[in-house]
């Protein structure tokens, strides 16, 4: 009984952080339009420059300064790359960014080597929980509790704000936006930002429960891409159930079949958009 309780706390641990990095993923490509495949890659960005920073500032500096730094490497991407395929096909977008990605994990491998890195959890988070014969580390707690924060956070935001409402709008309805006299351009490239900006904190806080390495960006980009697509874009109540769904699922199936971990998130994938196309809480399909 303590073991399938403890895979189900891990399991909605690891779904908060599949949510929370799914969460700019969604956003931003509910605002442009854009697949921004470059997202993984940005999430590792995050965890390396926070690995350079966290013996010279400490954790919470060092978290601040790697979402800042790959903040600004945001920027340059969507001005200099992606605003060139607003309002193309989509796939533009993937192939773009993608390609990006690979050119991105490639400088990684040069620079920091191929090799795994290991990043202990910050002293005020160190230990562990018992409860019974289960075991929680604190560092876990502190990220799900973290990434509750930013996911309320941000839901709070959107439905209590007037830029929230212009976001909201953005995902509905673009050209609309634009047409009532906001600066779309501006919008996106703000929300390309804040995307970016929450893929590199959620780095920052998986790297201390995984080992960093330049392909960690696509370990997780493909789990966040599935939680859009089970969530439903637009709704962040969705991304949230989408990557609980995923966390869960491959938690608890570790225990029952553990040779279809990797394979069971997209059979709840292909189930989830074979009856709702658009997602379990989604305003619109991927594509439109």
């Amino acid at each position: 009984m303590f073991l399938v309780a403890s895979l189900i706390v891990n399991g909605i641990i690891l779904g908060l952080i599949y949510a929370t990095i799914a969460l700019g993923f969604s956003l931003v490509l509910g605002v442009s339009g854009v697949l921004n495949f470059a997202h993984g890659i940005l999430f590792a960005l995050g965890a390396y420059m926070y690995w350079v920073l966290k013996d010279l500032m400490g954790f919470w500096p060092a978290m601040v300064g790697a979402a800042l730094i790959v903040g600004v490497i945001g920027i340059i991407v969507e001005r200099v790359l992606v605003r060139r395929i607003y309002g193309e096909d989509p796939l533009f977008g993937l192939v773009i960014t993608m390609g990006f990605a690979m050119a991105v994990e490639q400088v990684l491998h040069m620079i920091f080597g191929a090799a795994a890195k290991t990043i202990n959890p910050p002293e005020f988070a160190q230990g562990v929980l018992f409860i019974g014969d289960m075991i929680i580390p604190y560092y876990r707690l502190f990220v799900a509790g973290f990434c509750t924060v930013i996911l309320g956070g941000t839901w709070l935001a959107l439905n209590n704000t007037s830029f929230g409402a212009i976001v909201r709008a953005g995902m509905y309805d673009s050209e609309m936006v634009s047409a009532l006299g906001h600066d779309l351009p501006m919008l996106r490239t703000i929300v390309f930002t804040i995307g970016t900006m929450i893929a590199a904190i959620s780095g920052v806080l998986a790297s201390s429960i995984w080992s960093l390495k330049p392909g960690m960006g696509a370990a997780f980009l493909m789990p966040s891409f599935l939680v859009v697509l089970i969530g439903g874009l637009g709704s962040i109540r969705g991304t949230i159930l989408g990557g609980l769904i995923i966390g869960l699922t491959t938690s608890l199936m570790s225990l029952v079949i553990p040779r279809f971990v990797d394979i069971m998130p997209y059979v709840i994938m292909a189930v989830v958009v074979y009856f709702w196309p658009r997602g379990l809480l989604g305003k619109q399909n991927i594509l439109e």
